[in-house]
């Protein structure tokens, strides 16, 4: 979502800007005011009822007095979109001379103390967009004690106009200047203010980031060289990477060293093993490989080095991979060979992978199924068949499924056992078949899909969704409003976004609506086309402002009536917050700041909601031992009671508090919050927690949301982006 909100609110303000310049001369003296004053009455009464031109027209006036009419409109404005019209409004101002500071001023108070993410988004592109001071105040933000993504969001729009009047600031950020007099300067403000109990501006590493690859190219050898010791890997990484554009010698002697380096983070080695590649070629390969096959190298790294070592073609390096596949005594050992051959020619290369199919564990017949179809291995269907027939692991099952549909696409016989696995009773098989037998234009299985509809189980159902969405029959149009009628929750939604998709039409979860729509319009009715479809996102989306609900937690919506929040109470839960948090003050605990979120979350929490809650350290618990449970005033009182005696100690099991929430069959949405990388459980390695929750959730549609609470956490946002989530940060 966050990106369609940022091209609609860049687009907009484009419009809005270029109406501004283009506006004609205003009428001066009395009448100007005049005219002025009737505009802010007129909005005034009119409120979120008036026509979001009126602001346009009133910003059209160019006056201190239009200005400050605009700011005192935002209060009396009750819905996000009039709001959000109003700051964009605002930025028009800028290049006004006695307006433009004041009207800045409000739209970066909004930038940083609203708690609506639209309005933040709104604001930060507006001040992007104001070619005058707007650069100004992102730097304001930017320095500020604003939220985490707040601040990174303005650097990011101020790197896009950068020049080199700004490498000043950026060399500021990044403090390759610091000596020991500022930093002594520094710990003392900073204890000033911890004693006065203010706001403390701490630094961002992905800020510091920005401002260093801004200026890299600019910097002398020895300021890149001091940046090579900086504390923060990613500094490390971006000169290293500047250094090789300037000397591929000095460069690489400072990468081997790095990559040798088992305490040197994932990203820095990889870095490293990058230019390792460039400048040695095949010869690396020996190094690359017996890295790889290390157990204490991080499976992120294992990967990394199996993609340079498939770029790397050689014929030689070929060979050796393939005599290790299916070789090793870890898991492990296997995957990254896997991955590393996927592309290979070797000659009988296919019957070592197919051998992989009958490996002990899981992970390795998920991987080599899925390589076998990449690779279009025709050879591989009799094993792929026995994998199917003879394999107890329903994921695996799933696999094979999914790549014998490539490797006997338009088979007729495929397509009846298809049939066949789409009434399984495993869930993970049954969805895998509806997948592929709602593959586009395969109409043939639209009653099977239309049937599936029905099941009583929502993975099913949303299978059977997607499916028909795909084929685009106008006959599914009247199925799918059926359906909406019986859904609720997150599947409501995404029935209402199914129907949006194909017809356009803005009725969202309003079923009644939908059928008197269809009634007077189905008759010739055809799917709405691409182009036409993207103009009516940008109205739909101004139509959800209107009526924004107000159910979130840590600022992102929860519209899900099945859903289970899993909340860290590791002992680190136990520190306070540095900046202000999704309405919350600074210099909380996070604990307490995660159960005041979470105690007005479930209070608004809709009559009759499914929901549990999860507590990791270093174990998991549950507030409900059997799953989601209902919401009444009852369990919603216990559930909050049950928070608040919530207390933080032990290290962070977040791998057993995920995998026992997937155990969940009804659960369609979760929810994480965290303030810190795994350190106990049956996985800690993030990149692996990565692809076994992929692998748990590739037939299943649970979204995954989650809040880093205390930091930046990657391993967060790469669970909310594999499932289609959303993830914010806060320190």
């Amino acid at each position: 979502m966050q990106s369609l909100l940022t091209r609609a609110t860049a687009t907009a303000l484009a419009s809005l800007l270029a109406l501004a310049a283009s506006a004609g001369p205003v009428s001066s003296g009395a009448s100007a005011a005049d005219e002025t004053d009737e505009l802010i009455a007129e909005l005034a009464r009119s409120r979120d009822n008036a026509e979001p031109d009126l602001l346009l027209k009133l910003a059209g006036k160019r006056s201190r007095a239009a200005c400050e009419g605009l700011i005192g409109l935002y209060d009396k404005m009750s819905s996000v979109y009039m709001k959000r019209e109003i700051v964009r409004a605002l930025a028009t101002l800028d290049g006004v001379d006695d307006a433009e500071e004041l009207a800045l001023e409000h739209v970066t108070s909004v930038a940083t103390d609203s708690s609506e993410p639209e309005l933040r988004e709104a604001a930060l592109e507006a001040l992007g967009s104001a070619s005058h001071l707007g650069k100004t105040f992102l730097e304001r933000i930017v320095d500020s004690p604003a939220e985490d993504e707040v601040r990174e969001h303005a650097m990011r729009l101020h790197v896009r106009r950068s020049s080199k009047a700004d490498h000043a600031w950026y060399r500021r950020l990044f403090e390759l200047e610091k000596g020991a007099a500022r930093e002594k300067k520094a710990d003392r403000r900073r204890r000033e203010k911890e004693e006065a109990g203010s706001l403390i501006v701490h630094g961002l590493p992905s800020v510091r980031e920005m401002a260093f690859e801004a200026v890299a190219g600019s910097l002398e050898d020895a300021e890149l060289a001091e940046a090579l010791e900086d504390p923060w890997r990613g500094i490390r990484r971006l000169a290293l990477e500047a250094l090789h554009g300037r000397d591929g010698r000095k460069a690489l002697a400072r990468a081997e060293e790095v990559f040798a380096s088992n305490e040197a983070h994932a990203d820095l080695r990889i870095a490293a093993a990058r230019i390792i590649a460039a400048e040695h070629g095949a010869r690396a390969a020996d190094d690359f490989i017996e890295t790889a096959d290390k157990f204490i190298t991080p499976q992120r790294l294992r990967f990394a080095l199996a993609d340079l070592l498939a770029e790397m073609e050689d014929g030689k390096v070929e060979k050796t991979l393939a005599r290790k596949v299916g070789k090793g005594k870890k898991p492990f050992n296997k995957l990254w060979v896997l991955r590393a051959v996927r592309k290979s020619s070797v000659p009988k290369l296919s019957k070592s992978i197919q051998r992989c199919l009958g490996d002990r564990d899981e992970s390795v017949r998920v991987a080599a199924a899925r390589v076998l179809a990449e690779r279009k291995d025709t050879e591989a269907v009799k094993a792929l068949q026995k994998m199917i027939d003879k394999t107890k692991g329903v994921d695996s099952v799933a696999a094979a499924i999914a790549a014998m549909g490539v490797l006997r696409a338009g088979d007729p016989e495929w397509e009846e056992e298809l049939v066949a696995y789409a009434s399984h009773e495993e869930s993970s098989i049954r969805n895998a078949a509806l997948t592929q037998l709602g593959a586009e234009g395969r109409t043939a299985h639209f009653d099977l899909l239309a049937q599936a509809l029905g099941h009583a189980d929502w993975s099913t159902r949303y299978a059977a969704l997607l499916g028909l969405e795909r084929l685009r029959e106008p006959a599914a149009v009247p199925l799918l409003i059926e359906r909406l009628s019986e859904e609720q929750g997150r599947m409501a939604h995404e029935f209402a976004d199914a129907l949006f998709r194909l017809t356009g039409q803005p009725f969202r979860t309003a079923a009644g609506n939908w059928k008197a729509w269809w009634e007077q319009e189905g008759e010739g009715f055809e799917p709405i086309d691409e182009d036409e479809l993207a103009k009516r996102r940008v109205e739909e989306e101004d139509r959800r402002l209107k009526q924004i609900t107000n159910v979130k937690f840590f600022g992102i919506r929860i519209i899900s009536h099945r859903v289970i929040f899993i909340v860290d109470v590791s002992g680190s839960m136990n520190e306070t917050m540095r900046a202000r948090v999704a309405g919350e003050n600074a210099n909380t605990t996070r604990l307490t700041v995660a159960q005041r979120q979470l105690a007005t979350c479930i209070e608004s929490l809709e009559r009759g909601a499914l929901f549990n809650i999860i507590t990791f350290s270093s174990d998991v618990s549950s507030w409900l031992d059997t799953g989601i449970g209902g919401s009444t005033e009852k369990t919603r009182e216990e559930a909050k009671e049950w928070v608040g005696r919530l207390g933080a100690m032990g290290a962070t099991n977040l791998y057993d508090s995920v995998r026992f929430a997937f155990e969940d069959p009804d659960v369609d949405t979760i929810f994480i919050l965290s303030d810190g990388e795994p350190t106990a459980g049956d996985q800690t390695d993030p990149h692996v927690i990565r692809e076994h929750v992929a692998e748990w959730n590739e037939n299943r549609g649970i979204v995954i949301n989650t809040v880093a609470c205390g930091g930046n956490l990657q391993v967060l946002q790469w669970l909310a982006e594999d499932s289609g989530g959303e993830h914010v940060s806060f320190r």
